[in-house]
Order: C-alpha cells, then sequence, then structure tokens
C-alpha cells in the first residue's frame, strides 16, 4: 500500500504539502484518488517530473476518481482532452510537444476556464506565460535508491 509520508503547512504561503510513495502502477492510482478528493473545482493544477514519471497515470486516476466512467486517453498530440464529470469538465493537458508557448492562443483556454471546469496541465513550462495560474501543483520524481517508487508532492 502506498504511504502517506508527511502532511504540513507552510506558514510563508499556507499552502499545504501532502507527500506520498507509490512503487506500483496501482498504488500511483490510489494515490491519484487521494489527490482528487484535496481538488476543487475550479481549479488549474500543474503536474510536474520527468519523462516517466508517472504523471499520465496520476492524471487519469484523478480523472476517474471524478466519476468519469469511459476511455481516460493521453493528450500528447492533440494537447488537451476534455472531460465531463458531474461538477463540470475536466481539462486534461499535455504540453510536452509543444513548440512555442504561444501556440496556446488557438486552443482559447480563457475561454474554457470557468467555475466549473478544472485544468490538470503536464509539463506546464512549456506553455509558460499562456497558463492559468496553478492553485496547485504536484511534483512526481522517480526514486534514486528504488527502480520503481516515486515520490508524489501535492501543494494545495
Amino acid at each position: 500500500m502506498y504511504n502517506e509520508a508527511l502532511s504540513i503547512v507552510n506558514i510563508e504561503t499556507h499552502r499545504q504539502q501532502h507527500s506520498y510513495s507509490a512503487t506500483s502502477l496501482q498504488e500511483t492510482e490510489l494515490i491519484g484518488q487521494k489527490i482528487a478528493k484535496q481538488l476543487t473545482f475550479p481549479s488549474c493544477v500543474y503536474l510536474q517530473g520527468e519523462m516517466g514519471a508517472g504523471k499520465t497515470t496520476l492524471s487519469k486516476s484523478i480523472i476517474q476518481a471524478f466519476g468519469y466512467v469511459g476511455a481516460v486517453t493521453s493528450p500528447t498530440y492533440n494537447l488537451v482532452q476534455e472531460y465531463q464529470v458531474d461538477q463540470g469538465v475536466i481539462y486534461h493537458m499535455d504540453l510536452y510537444r509543444l513548440e512555442d508557448p504561444s501556440e496556446l492562443e488557438y486552443l482559447a483556454l480563457d475561454d474554457l476556464w470557468s467555475n466549473t471546469s478544472l485544468f490538470l496541465i503536464e509539463w506546464p513550462i512549456r506553455g509558460a506565460g499562456y497558463l492559468q495560474m496553478a492553485n496547485a501543483e504536484v511534483n512526481i520524481s522517480k526514486a534514486l535508491d528504488a527502480v520503481d517508487q516515486r515520490n508524489i508532492v501535492l501543494t494545495v
């Protein structure tokens, strides 16, 4: 089972950090469900981590935790996927293939933002200056001393 190692409040920013550790795909999915319980609509969540860290797996489990029952696919090639859930719309974005942040202007993201939207954005650095400000961040890193271990930190 995954390990919830730490839950602290940063006194300077009044932001909470929740740290988790996963050693399997199933544990990562369970952590995604736990993270979903910390998110509200509207929100913009930046997911950061190296290639293969588990950002898409975590995003899929967050989307499913909000009740989406259809197939959840990676938005790598079309940049954004849209999922209708009871609370509103979840926009899952993967900006890895973005050549220039200004390309986001063509997506009209401001028109998508509402009180009933939640954005999950992978590789947000590639959209710098053109994205909604994040009110939550997820950082995923591979543990140096364990092959399959992922350290996941949620900041809300």
